[in-house]
């Protein structure tokens, strides 16, 4: 192989081809090497537009392995030059053994590029790879990788570790526990080669990990696997995913296992203390349309994690009362659930309540949401009302407001205000824009 320095010079003595382009690119390759010769970033060069230059980082970084310079040549397989491709080929050789594992680890996304691309010349470098990796002396290394890895890095590891048989049964039990979900779902689809013993304890794990996909992968399998799936089966109906609890559904009939014995029981205990369990519970008294005591609901409104909060309004749909009391609640998306159930309700029923709720200090915008909430007519004699109270400093602000609302309406549809009320409302906007308080044109758009 010709060195470097050697390379350069005889690059710099070539004569002139007369073909501009490439008398330029060589004049351009020789300005850029020698202002790098001692310090370049040679990785970085390797990726640039000029061929000349490519092929000149490759040869020094085939001077200088090291765990990047094997990323960069591992980019160079791919080239179009024809040179620089025949270079890092040869500059890969030596990295694709067992004892350069820690290199390969550090160039695993070069690796899995180099693979996507199908290419048959590539196929002797990715199997002598792939051979490198799954030497038995390096199995620990690879094992620490994976397990710290997350993503196609970790999903391609774990494709690599699985092959060895023999292991296969410990590492799923790892895999089962694995931080990334898809490597979870991996895990459980190879637990169907295992047999029912080994799997079953694994498949149960599973059940207990995080992601939903995942606990409806390891019921599935565990149905096949099992004779006696009732234990799992009660388990999966209380679970916090409405896909489990789907799957498990569909399933307890035919095992003749009864839901809503599974619910009556659960209900006899104590209300749930973690998140998971709260959904559960509520899940598949959902789910049933069984209805739940008044305890329960009280338990699951104060409970701590909003999740819960949320999804106890689902059963208060049509009482009023504690609608409105969740209006109180601190997260917007509980005070969000509300409004649109409070919404469902007439307007004669919520009347009274949403009016002692904003005479209470709120912020702007769920004033305004519980603004919408009234009918057209109903939310512009508010306003009004609003204009009337108001303070000499919150005057203006208050007008400004009213003349907005006038503005942006369009085509007001109220079946509750009776035409008398609408009459007045109306008269009343037309004298404060007669005396040049609201802009021009409020009036018009309420017609």
């Amino acid at each position: 192989m010709t060195n470097p320095k050697n390379w350069l010079e005889r690059l710099k003595s070539r004569p002139a081809t007369g073909n501009y382009w490439q008398d330029y690119r060589q004049r351009e390759a020789v300005a850029v090497l020698e202002a790098n010769e001692n310090n370049g970033d040679w990785a970085a060069l390797s990726t640039y537009g000029n061929g000349f230059i490519r092929e000149a980082a490759v040869r020094r970084l085939l001077e200088s392995p090291s765990p990047q310079a094997l990323a960069a040549l591992l980019e160079r397989l791919n080239d179009w030059v024809p040179q620089v491709r025949e270079l890092a080929i040869e500059g890969v050789r030596p990295y694709l053994v067992p004892t350069q594992v820690e290199a390969l680890l550090y160039s695993l996304k070069s690796l899995m590029a180099l693979a996507k691309r199908q290419r048959t010349d590539h196929a002797p470098t990715l199997a002598a790879a792939r051979a490198a990796l799954l030497a038995p002396e390096v199995r620990v290394t690879l094992e620490n990788a994976w397990r710290d890895s997350r993503g196609s890095e970790a999903r391609f590891l774990f494709e690599l570790l699985v092959e060895d048989l023999e292991n296969r049964p410990q590492l799923l039990r790892r895999a089962v526990s694995h931080a990334d979900m898809s490597v979870r779902r991996m895990a459980v689809q190879a637990c169907d080669e295992l047999s029912a013993e080994q799997a079953v304890p694994l498949l149960l794990r599973a059940l207990e990990t995080p992601g939903a996909s995942v606990r409806v992968m390891a019921l599935r399998a565990l149905l096949g696997h099992s004779t006696e799936p009732h234990p799992y089966l009660q388990k999966a109906l209380l679970d916090a995913s409405a896909a489990v609890r789907a799957l498990a559904l569909w399933a307890a009939p035919r095992w003749n296992l009864d839901p809503r014995s599974v619910l009556r029981e659960r209900l006899r205990l104590a209300p749930p203390q973690t998140k998971r369990a709260w959904l559960g519970v509520l899940g598949l008294a959902h789910d049933l349309k069984e209805t739940l005591d008044e305890i329960w609901l009280t338990a699951a409104r104060n409970a701590g994690p909003v999740a819960v909060r949320l999804a106890s309004l689902e059963w208060q749909a049509d009482n009023i009362p504690m609608l409105v009391t969740a209006l109180n609640d601190g997260p917007k998306k509980v005070f969000l659930r509300a409004t649109e159930l409070l919404r469902k309700q007439s307007w004669e029923e919520v009347q009274t309540s949403l009016d002692e709720r904003l005479v209470e200090a709120l912020d702007s915008d769920r004033r305004d949401a519980l603004v919408r909430l009234r009918p057209g007519w109903q939310q512009l004699a508010y306003l009004l009302r609003r204009l009337d109270a108001a303070s000499p400093q919150d005057h203006a602000s208050t007008l400004a407001r009213l003349g907005d609302w006038c503005l942006g309406q369009y085509l007001i549809v109220d079946p509750m205000t009776p035409k008398p009320q609408r009459d007045a409302l109306l008269a009343r906007v037309k004298e404060l824009e007669m005396s040049g308080a609201l802009p021009t044109g409020c009036t018009e758009r309420l017609k």
